[in-house]
């Protein structure tokens, strides 16, 4: 078979994949952090309090859970899916939550903005296809026995569907050492890298399974070229339901995330100067609407007396929101002459009248 549509072709641009505006393989190293299991309400809206306040991207939560022992705290299903939208949403962040089976997926679908496919269902090929269908980003977990190549391919399974929005994450291996949880593979970032178009992440917690390897191992991803981490953060880590040796608490996330050069003030600054674009987007194309009605109506392009009351606009904001008023002149002119600029490239593309 040829048609591969997760390994890398020649002419082929890397993938973005984006998840309510976070844009793994775009976006500087985001990070996705959060209980690995949702206990209670409160239990999640403090982690989703201390993930945000220092500069994660994502919430994850686990709701529909696999852990490998029978006997091991299973989530609080549909219930706890309910928390973590409740908690990503009063903190702005989007959700993350695995998925086990079609039902899950199904119902997870609705409420959380990105799925994830855990090590153990990563050959489980009508859950990737299921997933594929649903609509939404996915997280692909190699397992602990896979190959890359299976990975991959794995991978094909939720892109054949339709869905190139998948995110790989590498979270360790199974090897004879037994001083960690898994082995991370750290040359599987760049490997897949090379091999796929698809953004790669690194779970450390998982990897290590103690928390004070997770930071040197976060480091070891960030500077081997990842586009981004997953890391378990509770509240109280030491009274966590699930994976309580290698969840981070607030204290140790901070400092991880300061680590890594991603403080809170710092993404807070991101996710403004990002909004600060879309809304230069937005005003092009409300600036070609009505250079669409001018051409119309047989209106000229510049329109001076319209520009002078705009700018006496902008410099009375300028002063109310304490800036310079004359920088925001200046850029607000040059704001202008680009959209002049626009509009007679559209006009000048319009058929012509007879």
């Amino acid at each position: 078979m040829t048609d591969r549509k997760a390994h890398r072709r020649p002419e082929g641009a890397n993938t973005i994949v984006d998840v309510k505006g976070v844009r793994f393989g775009h976006d500087p190293f985001p990070v996705i952090a959060g209980p690995a299991s949702v206990e209670s309400e409160s239990q999640v809206m403090v982690a989703a309090e201390i993930v945000a306040d220092r500069g994660a991207s994502l919430l994850r939560g686990g709701t529909f859970r696999s852990p490998s022992s029978p006997y091991a705290f299973a989530g609080m299903g549909r219930m706890g899916l309910a928390l973590l939208e409740k908690a990503g949403e009063s903190v702005g962040l989007p959700t993350i939550t695995e998925v086990a089976e079609d039902t899950d997926a199904e119902v997870a679908a609705n409420h959380a903005d990105m799925l994830e496919i855990g090590p153990a269902n990563m050959q489980n090929f009508e859950l990737l296809r299921f997933v594929g269908r649903a609509g939404k980003p996915v997280l692909l977990n190699r397992g602990p026995s896979a190959t890359i190549d299976e990975w991959l391919w794995s991978a094909e399974y939720v892109l054949a569907e339709g869905n190139d929005q998948v995110v790989m994450c590498e979270r360790g291996i199974r090897t004879f050492e037994q001083s960690t949880q898994n082995t991370l593979d750290i040359s599987a970032v760049p490997v897949v890298k090379e091999k796929s178009h698809l953004p790669v992440i690194v779970d450390p917690s998982h990897a290590a399974g103690h928390r004070s390897l997770v930071t040197p191992l976060a480091l070891a991803a960030q500077g081997v070229g990842a586009d981004g981490l997953a890391v378990e953060v509770h509240p109280s880590p030491d009274e966590a339901l699930s994976d309580r040796l290698q969840q981070l608490d607030g204290a140790g996330f901070g400092a991880l995330m300061d680590a890594l050069g991603i403080s809170r003030m710092r993404h807070a600054v991101d996710i403004v100067d990002r909004e600060i674009v879309r809304l230069f987007a937005r005003r092009r194309q409300l600036s070609l609407a009505i250079g669409r009605v001018k051409a119309a109506r047989g209106m000229p392009v510049q329109i001076p007396d319209r520009e002078e009351e705009l700018l006496a606009v902008i410099r009375e904001e300028a002063v109310l929101q304490g800036l310079d008023p004359a920088y925001v002149e200046r850029v607000f002119k040059d704001i202008l002459t680009e959209s002049r600029a626009a509009q007679w490239k559209e006009r000048e593309s319009l058929p012509r009248l007879p």
